[in-house]
């Protein structure tokens, strides 16, 4: 099996060599991986500018692979998902090759919000209502319970850990809830990070295009910086400034001329090829920056956010994070014209705040690109429980 080649993954963009059986690769900023294949299997040690740990891929000799990985040398559950498929194999067919393309890094930058959505495991349900007959009385709702277990896995994990044995009596929490005791349990042996505990706790969205069950808000406030062929062609702009109106179209208006003919079935094109996966309807209007590049504002239903959106057992969790997002892409010549900048109708509402939302995902020619993502410093988790407006139902059905 040969698995050379460039892979879309939740995590950026995955180059993999391959040498008989020894297996290299770079993701994201100073990200490498090295290990061992062995059948379709792929195991090995990860490391990155902040962290280092181990991984496995499983390759299903199609192009696709469904992989794992932990935090930390020593054996132990791996907890987060890092699964990929194929988007371009190493070819020295001159046919297969483009000539020159043009390379363009996206960069969006600054304090981003960025939420996780999931819904309660089915054999937790139970115990999650269970625990509070045994807790402290400062303990009065499931959501006190998550936001204590969740505490155990951040910056101030000693004194939550023994905050969390104060209030939750340990020998009644492994009779009465084994599974979460389990859980527990696995996070003060291995060191669970937040990332780790989420996939204990909650089911989210498999892996698409567009993510896995996080979605990121870039807002007026950021900046953005454009890099073409090595060349900064726009640099720290905020994210509004970039953004600003100078023309619009609407598919439900008639073209008026070629350019709107065009844009039209643009439009029309965008609408056909992502609708299954989006649940896009046929009805879409842009704003029009001066480069060209299309904003649009939405309801649709991503298919795989859809399947956790159901309030009931939901989590909300917002992180504010300082950190940048690149977004790479490679074509034959680059315009800025095929850009497009898709942010949920409902997202004013949902936010509640006074700032634009105005994308929570980019495409390019029609396809969403993944970007690579730089974390620099939290802001503060917020966890919310089957909440009546911070959730995934309201922000995609309001």
């Amino acid at each position: 099996m040969n698995i050379t080649g460039v892979y879309k993954t939740q995590h950026g963009e995955l180059t993999i060599v391959q040498n008989g059986d020894d297996i290299t690769a770079s993701y994201q900023e100073n990200g490498v991986c090295s290990g061992k294949l062995n059948g379709n299997k792929v195991e090995g040690a990860w490391k990155n500018k902040k962290d280092q740990g181990l991984f496995e891929w499983t390759f299903d000799g199609d192009g696709k692979f469904s992989g794992k990985y932990k935090s930390g040398l020593e054996s132990g559950p791996m907890r987060g998902k890092w699964d990929g498929k194929i988007i371009s194999h190493t070819s020295s067919d001159p046919q297969n090759v483009t000539s020159n393309p043009d390379q363009i890094e996206i960069t969006i930058s600054g304090r981003i919000a960025k939420y996780y959505f999931g819904r309660i495991k089915d054999d937790l349900q139970d115990e999650l209502k269970s625990v509070l007959s045994i807790s402290d009385e400062a303990i009065e709702t499931e959501q006190d319970f998550l936001k204590l277990f969740l505490s155990i896995t951040l910056e101030a994990r000693e004194e939550a850990r023994d905050n969390f044995k104060n209030l939750v009596p340990l020998d009644a929490f492994e009779e009465q809830c084994p599974n979460l005791f389990a859980i527990f349990n696995e996070v003060l042996e291995y060191d669970l990070d937040h990332f780790g505990l989420y996939d204990a706790l909650f089911d989210t969205a498999e892996y698409w295009e567009g993510g896995t069950g996080f979605v990121s808000f870039f807002e007026d406030d950021c900046k953005v910086s454009f890099v073409i062929n090595g060349q900064e062609t726009i640099k720290d702009l905020s994210l509004g400034e970039f953004a600003q109106q100078i023309n619009g179209y609407h598919t439900e208006n008639p073209p008026e001329n070629d350019q709107e003919r065009i844009l039209s079935d643009k439009l029309k094109e965008f609408i056909q090829l992502n609708s299954e996966e989006f649940g896009l309807s046929e009805d879409m209007g842009v704003s029009i920056n001066k480069e060209g590049a299309m904003f649009s504002e939405l309801w649709f239903t991503p298919q795989a956010l859809e399947a956790i959106s159901d309030r009931e057992n939901s989590v909300s969790i917002y992180h504010d994070d300082i950190i940048d997002y690149t977004f790479y892409i490679e074509t034959e010549k680059f315009e800025f014209s095929k850009l497009l900048f898709l942010t949920y109708a409902n997202y004013a509402d949902f936010r509640g705040n006074s700032l634009t939302t105005l994308a929570n995902y980019i495409f390019y020619d029609n396809k969403i690109i993944q970007p690579d993502e730089t974390w620099h410093r939290d802001k503060g988790i917020e966890l919310e429980y089957e909440s009546k407006d911070i959730s995934l139902d309201f922000l995609i059905n309001g």
